[in-house]
């Protein structure tokens, strides 16, 4: 990597949103610029960690005036509860957003309570 890469290289923490419906548990991760193939998912203990790195191609026949895009290394944590099944995440990616859909076990769907008539 040249020092004008470099230059602009520093850790970072893209943006999650994590939602819920009635069957899954969704995580989006804004990581625009990334390479899929430059991310690393793991999930060990109920500890989620997604790493990777967004490279700065810098173009050395521009002069650049303004860098305002964060480039490098990125880490990012999440615990994940017991009531999720990780065997079965699905991790798609499109559009630079980062999804992992993890289902819930049946003990965390909600249960519908039938009333009996006396």
């Amino acid at each position: 990597m040249n020092d004008n890469a470099k230059r602009y290289e520093r850790a970072w923490q893209p943006r999650a949103d994590i939602y819920e419906t009635g069957d899954q548990v969704v995580l989006q991760l804004d990581i625009p610029g990334v390479n899929a193939d430059s991310v690393d998912i793991q999930c060990e203990k109920g500890l989620l960690s997604i790493k990777g790195e967004r490279s700065f191609n810098a173009d050395e026949s521009r002069q650049y005036y303004r860098v305002e895009n964060v480039y490098g290394p990125f880490e990012r944590y999440f615990e994940i509860p017991a009531t999720l099944n990780v065997e079965q995440v699905k991790a798609t990616y499109r559009e630079g957003v980062l999804t992992l859909e993890f289902p819930k076990t049946d003990a965390a769907k909600p249960k519908k309570i039938a009333i009996q008539a006396s």
